[in-house]
């Protein structure tokens, strides 16, 4: 007999969702090497789905009230996790769907916990190894999403570029030009870490107000989460420029491949630019510098990383001679 309960952090039986992954992965998974956090910032209920007196599924519904797809506001379904067996998918989603449409919902979508700056996404392919970052579950997922409605809203990929080529001569012009206009480009203040990590996230306000599905955290939130990452930070390969004022102006941050033992290989994880059309180029040219230390330090490739389809960053990537590593999807369902 199936059966679904609710849950969440600080209830007796939040162990079940948690320890979930441990029963529908090998032991030698790499999903069970990751560290996993729940977010609590817009989390509404998490669900423990049972056959019998095993867990056999989970997943918990997110209520971010800046969330909107397509015109509605939005609740998110994320910590996905399902044993391949259809029963239970579909019996996890009618609850879902039930739910949702209890609380006044209109609009799904997902995975994703809550936001953009949490986990999202699902890999469409497990063709190359996985790398640092990139989230790991089992493809048959997007079947089970797919069965219960849900339609790709938008389609995520990585790139990997193996050349590494420096010193593009049109690059080069234009970091002449950017420098005549008072720009500077230097390495993140580690020692002040803090500090710069706020000047950041006043940045992303405005660099990333106009990309899909973003909506802002909570400062105390993008604090936490970046202080965590400070460990696994080169201060040489994440760089901040700024104006002759000292205004940021555009930021690349990136982090070695931890997962990657046979080859260095460097990701670049986020970047952003000022909208303003005078800051055009900026990126290119902190990334051929980043590239500059990159191959000194003996990396000989780059994973461009999560770049949304019909987004900005894909230009860039294709500059950098990147060749395609991964596809990622985002679904979403409107509710009658």
């Amino acid at each position: 007999m199936i059966t679904i309960t609710e849950t969440g952090p600080g209830q007796p039986d939040f162990h079940l969702f948690t320890e979930l992954p441990g029963r529908i992965y090998p032991p030698d998974s790499i999903r069970l090497k990751m560290p996993e956090t729940i977010p609590t910032d817009f989390l509404k209920v998490c669900f423990v789905v049972k056959d019998g007196e095993s867990v056999v599924a989970r997943a918990s519904i997110y209520d971010n009230p800046l969330m909107q797809y397509a015109g509605r506001h939005a609740f998110s379904v994320g910590n996905y996790e399902c044993a391949d067996h259809d029963d239970y998918a579909s019996t996890l989603w009618l609850h879902i769907v039930s739910k949702v449409k209890s609380w006044g919902g209109t609009c799904l979508i997902g995975p994703m916990n809550g936001s953009t700056w949490e986990g999202y996404r699902f890999l469409a392919d497990h063709a190359n190894p996985l790398f640092f970052t990139e989230p790991h579950h089992h493809l048959y997922y997007n079947r089970q999403f797919k069965a219960a409605g849900l339609e790709p809203i938008a389609h995520y990929y990585s790139n990997i570029d193996r050349g590494m080529e420096l010193d593009n001569p049109e690059i080069l012009v234009r970091e002449k030009e950017l420098k005549a206009l008072g720009v500077t480009i230097r390495p993140i203040n580690l020692s002040d870490f803090e500090a710069e990590v706020n000047r950041v996230y006043d940045f992303n306000l405005l660099a990333f107000k106009t990309n899909f599905l973003y909506t802002p955290i909570s400062r105390e939130a993008f604090l936490k989460k970046y202080l965590q990452a400070k460990a696994y930070i080169n201060a040489d390969l994440t760089l901040l420029a700024e104006d002759e004022a000292g205004n940021l102006v555009g930021y690349f941050f990136c982090i070695h491949d931890f997962y990657n033992s046979q080859t260095k290989t460097l990701i670049v994880k986020t970047l952003a630019r000022h909208p303003a059309p005078e800051w055009r180029g900026l990126g290119h040219v902190i990334g051929n510098l980043i590239y500059h230390k990159a191959v000194e330090l003996g990396y000989t490739s780059a994973i461009h990383s999560f770049i949304y389809e019909q987004g900005t960053s894909t230009k860039l990537s294709t500059h950098f001679s990147g060749t395609h590593y991964r596809n990622y999807v985002l679904y979403g369902k409107h509710l009658a």
